[in-house]
């Protein structure tokens, strides 16, 4: 239901609640403050009739018939009662106040009147003609506010409309935007209610601005990154069509296996950048999962590359360290910090990574003998396609970017140090110990 339909049964019905209540209110009071001025106007006329000498016969008084009254006067001395209808039978004289009573089938409102002691003054009038007196005088008084129910509907329908046309008006100026137009919205032009609603909107269209320009930056850094590869696949291709030796041919298709491999790796880092950092991850299940047995399952991957360089890759410690993460994360996280420093050790050089639990922390460290990071460099390190030295080595500088965001995932943190052992660097990632607990991220 929008937000107009309800504004508008809303305010309808809660406006017809209170007019009925209203009418039905100002109904009863009517009727009951009629009712005491009937019986104000029967206290009145019993006091003003004296002893009944100028009652006339009710068959000639000029009045309709809801406006005639009864009257008997009573004689304390025997004289002969007189009464201005002798067809009605009054009730024996009682004491002073207000009665009832039957005559013929109808009820009366009788008040008599005792205070004199030669006479009793006793003044009648059908309960039936004060009822409809009662009723002419409640209607009268209620109809207005039962009026006022479909006026009521109508103001606020045109009142709903008049509120709503400042958030149509703001929601045309979101409409007309074009899709490249991530500019705030001005918050002085929005009614006071909603300006919390516009600054989220205004924060939403900040992130999109964030991320187009981010998007930005990637596509160019992509295709800066990919022009490498691509042109020098381009120029084994032709080295390899103007080979005539075989041993020219096998150089050139090595050559070409090596840039494929190189494109390939390109790519594959890419993509896994993005996949890490969308904010709509494909849902994986993080297993409890033993961070020493997937590092020297890693150690596995990339024994061929420490020998062709004479580096010696090891494990210094491999404490039994539990951690809550999916297993193809976690090895892509390992396969970045130990291939960057494998490319980054000199020849003959030294690898070591160790594994331990510090509190309720789980904690990975990764150190090499290579030259190390400058300290005031070390963030940047983190940004994609930031390379210290682009010459100095193959690589795509997004694998410490992809490493980051997979750790921030699971809730871990990175850092970098230096290595306390000498020239070096040493990267130390940190995560939650598993408690049990099965999570899923999404």
């Amino acid at each position: 239901m929008s937000l107009r339909r309800s504004f508008i049964l809303v305010f309808s019905a809660l406006m017809t609640v209170l007019a009925a209540f209203a009418a039905v209110f100002s109904y009863y009071g009517a009727r009951h403050e009629a009712w005491d001025i009937l019986d104000f106007q029967l206290q009145q006329i019993a006091r003003v009739v004296g002893d009944g000498d100028g009652l006339a016969p009710l068959s000639r008084a000029e009045a309709s018939d809801d406006e005639l009254i009864a009257i008997r006067v009573v004689f304390a001395d025997g004289r002969p009662a007189r009464m201005n209808e002798p067809g009605v039978r009054f009730p024996a004289a009682g004491s002073s106040g207000f009665s009832t009573f039957r005559d013929g089938g109808e009820e009366w409102r009788l008040f008599a009147d005792t205070s004199n002691p030669v006479r009793t003054v006793m003044a009648a009038q059908r309960m039936a003609e004060r009822d409809e007196l009662a009723a002419d005088a409640a209607w009268n008084s209620a109809w207005p506010f039962l009026l006022a129910i479909p006026l009521s509907w109508l103001v606020t329908y045109w009142l709903v409309g008049l509120i709503m046309q400042r958030l149509e008006i703001l929601a045309a100026s979101v409409e007309r935007r074009s899709l490249d137009d991530a500019d705030p919205l001005a918050v002085e032009d929005a009614p006071v209610e909603i300006r919390g609603l516009v600054l989220a909107i205004n924060n939403a269209f900040e992130r999109v601005r964030r991320t187009l320009e981010g998007q930005r930056i990637f596509l160019a850094d992509a295709a800066h990154e990919l022009r490498t590869p691509v042109t020098a696949l381009a120029l084994q291709i032709d080295n390899l069509k103007q080979a005539r030796r075989p041993e020219e041919r096998e150089a050139a298709i090595a050559d070409l296996e090596t840039g494929i491999r190189r494109a390939v790796q390109v790519a594959t880092q890419m993509l896994r950048l993005v996949r890490s950092e969308s904010a709509e991850r494909p849902e994986v299940q993080a297993e409890a999962i033993d961070l020493a047995e997937a590092a020297r399952d890693c150690l596995g991957r990339f024994v061929a590359m420490a020998d062709a360089k004479g580096i010696d890759l090891g494990m210094e410690q491999a404490a039994l360290c539990p951690v809550k993460i999916d297993a193809v994360e976690l090895a892509a996280i390992l396969d970045v910090l130990v291939d960057n420093a494998l490319r980054y050790t000199p020849e003959h050089g030294r690898v070591d990574l160790a594994v331990s639990g510090e509190g309720s922390r789980a904690v990975l460290r990764v150190t090499d003998d290579g030259p190390g990071v400058p300290a005031e460099l070390r963030d940047r390190v983190f940004d994609r396609f930031f390379r210290l030295d682009p010459s100095g080595t193959e690589g795509s500088g997004i694998g410490l970017a992809i490493a980051r965001n997979l750790v921030g995932h699971y809730g871990g943190a990175i850092r970098l140090e230096d290595n306390p052992a000498g020239s070096g660097l040493r990267v130390v990632v940190e995560w939650p110990l598993a408690d049990g607990t099965v999570l899923s991220f999404s």
